[in-house]
């Protein structure tokens, strides 16, 4: 499925780094953000045009001068408009370079670039995020999607929001935040309004369009992912806090998915917090674990 943005809709960073228009089109060529761990789709076409690429192949360069992306321009054809493809490397290369990242660096410096851009792994990182939340949002990831946007009064409860921030004001939650299980971002919005800017993450890529769609997930600090593979993408001690907020209930058949050996061997200490009241079925019950 092709996710060409309309930049006309969305002014991203990706824009920024590469010194373009709003009206430019962008598009990579991977179909997610997880699927950049591999990135497959953009080794088979840079494997392709090896022997004969295309003229005007520019270069993008981190912090340390490596070549972690590259882009050139496609020219209208028919129906589809002039678009910036863009190939990266960036979360293949997390917390190691993997086989794909290497075959990457590989490949780009067999191109003869006719510019190059500066960034930072940090902030390319970033606009990866917000492209594929803004794609996501635009209806683009999903073919033939047919889920209406919900009202917003509807799907964002004030009571609940309240109950959230007086339970979330009872801890000194400091440094970088990760919440996982974030859905539309209904526990999300209590964490903005109190200050914290947390990086949102959960599998269930139509609840967090909504959430994008309503504006309360922010596109560059969301994505779409399974938890269970949060350290293929982020090194170890890349956050500071890690809050969810009804994780779901817990059966006998999926216990052990839940369960860590190293909780149990000093790694994580915490404690259970009786939050229960008559106000509702949510975050009646909070668990409060810190690194020892």
């Amino acid at each position: 499925m092709m996710s060409l943005i309309q930049a006309s809709n969305w002014k991203m960073l990706i824009h920024r780094i590469l010194e373009l228009e709003q009206d430019d089109n962008i598009y990579f060529i991977e179909e997610s953000y997880s699927s950049l761990k591999n990135i497959p789709l953009s080794l088979q076409y840079l494997e392709n045009i090896l022997n004969d690429p295309p003229s005007g192949i520019y270069g993008v360069n981190d912090e340390n001068g490596n070549i972690i992306a590259l882009t050139f321009f496609n020219p209208e054809d028919g129906e589809i408009p002039g678009f910036w493809a863009v190939f990266t490397s960036v979360v293949a290369s997390i917390p190691e370079p993997n086989n794909s990242s290497k075959r990457f660096s590989e490949i780009a410096v067999e191109f003869s670039f006719a510019g190059i851009y500066s960034t930072t792994r940090d902030e390319f990182n970033t606009a990866l995020m917000e492209y594929y939340s803004c794609a996501l949002a635009d209806r683009q990831l999903c073919e033939n999607c047919i889920t209406e946007n919900e009202p917003y009064g509807m799907v964002y409860i004030q009571s609940r929001n309240v109950r959230l921030k007086e339970l979330v004001s009872r801890f000194d939650l400091s440094g970088k935040m990760l919440e996982i299980c974030c859905g539309n971002g209904m526990s999300t919005l209590p964490l903005h309004e109190l200050g914290y800017d947390p990086l949102t993450l959960d599998i269930d890529k139509c609840q967090v369009c909504q959430g994008l769609e309503h504006e309360v997930l922010k596109p560059e600090r969301t994505v779409v992912m399974d938890a269970t593979r949060l350290s293929e993408f982020f090194p170890q001690g890349s956050f500071d806090t890690i809050v969810s907020f009804m994780l779901g209930t817990i059966y006998g058949f999926n216990k052990s998915l839940w369960e860590k050996n190293e909780a149990l061997t000093g790694l994580v200490h915490g404690e259970i917090i009786d939050n229960t009241d008559d106000r509702g079925i949510y975050d009646q019950w909070v668990y409060l674990g810190y690194k020892s």
